[in-house]
């Protein structure tokens, strides 16, 4: 049912008890929906909550659809129903909220019962920015980490939960470095506001800056926002193609490094400008589908 996709510009939620929001949203234009049994679902209605959301996994509406659960914590009492509910009805990917250590990924391997299915893991603690090392090392490559900074800034006991600033911003930076340094995807934080463009633009920008390959999102508004943000634009790509033909022709001359526009280039600029193409190639292939 759903297919398996590298590109993860954006990632939606979608609240599991409420069956309009989810028939509407295999409509949405988004890279991937998050069907949510955890924070979006109030404790009377988890066990609803759950089956709407099994059987919405076996609808034809959402074929070809990449589609993830977020399931109630390792601590909750509803997470080893929901993690045998939700393997069982398959067609997804998993994701952990609250992760805090090892540990709690092994716990959710033992709890797939042998099978290949990918994880996003949201790091919301203290406790889990602490354990980013061991947290990225426990991932594979299809895997994916994710950063929440709600839960964050409340952990901290924050007035405010603001990802620009503070400690907020280093967690921030942490959770896309560890990403990267193990190999795996970084998932940038959602942004709060709904309505404002130009807000949910820079936050966006802020989290590709950051390294992020992209990024949560609470709302439909967000979602076509987030993935022009997250797709090279026509002169990135037309650069990068300028940059590329040239480090073609240098090395034929046997160099490695050139001056280009009045720029050195070096590999690394290369490698960056080979990783714009594969994303652009990635999204215009995502939306000719």
């Amino acid at each position: 049912m759903t297919t398996q996709r590298s590109l993860c510009r954006s990632l939606l939620f979608v609240p599991g008890s409420a069956q309009k929001r989810i028939d509407k949203s295999a409509s949405i234009d988004v890279d991937g929906l998050i069907f949510d049994l955890e924070d979006a679902v109030s404790p009377d209605a988890k066990l609803s909550a759950r089956d709407t959301v099994v059987m919405a996994l076996g609808s034809p509406a959402f074929n070809g659809k990449q589609l993830i659960v977020r399931v109630n914590g390792i601590t909750s009492p509803w997470f080893e129903d929901d993690m045998q509910a939700i393997v069982a009805a398959g067609h997804c990917d998993i994701m952990l909220p609250k992760c805090e250590s090892a540990e709690d990924i092994a716990r959710v391997k033992q709890a797939t019962a042998g099978r290949s299915v990918n994880l996003h893991v949201i790091i919301e603690t203290a406790k889990g920015v602490l354990a980013l090392k061991e947290i990225a090392e426990s991932l594979s490559a299809s895997d994916s980490l994710c950063f929440g900074h709600v839960d964050f800034a409340t952990d901290m006991a924050l007035p405010v939960a603001d990802a620009s600033q503070g400690v907020v911003y280093h967690a921030r930076c942490q959770v896309a470095l560890a990403a990267h340094a193990y190999g795996v995807m970084a998932i940038d934080n959602v942004c709060l506001e709904v309505a404002d463009e130009a807000i949910i633009r820079a936050d966006a920008s802020a989290g590709i800056n950051l390294g992020y390959a992209g990024k949560l999102c609470i709302h439909p508004n967000q979602v076509a926002i987030v993935n022009e943000v997250y797709t090279p634009s026509n002169e990135q790509v037309e650069l990068a193609k300028e940059i590329l033909a040239a480090w073609e022709e240098v090395q034929k001359q046997g160099q490695g490094v050139f001056s280009f526009k009045n720029k050195m280039i070096d590999l690394p600029v290369i490698l960056a400008q080979e990783s714009i193409l594969q994303r652009y190639t990635a999204a215009t292939k995502e939306n000719k589908e």
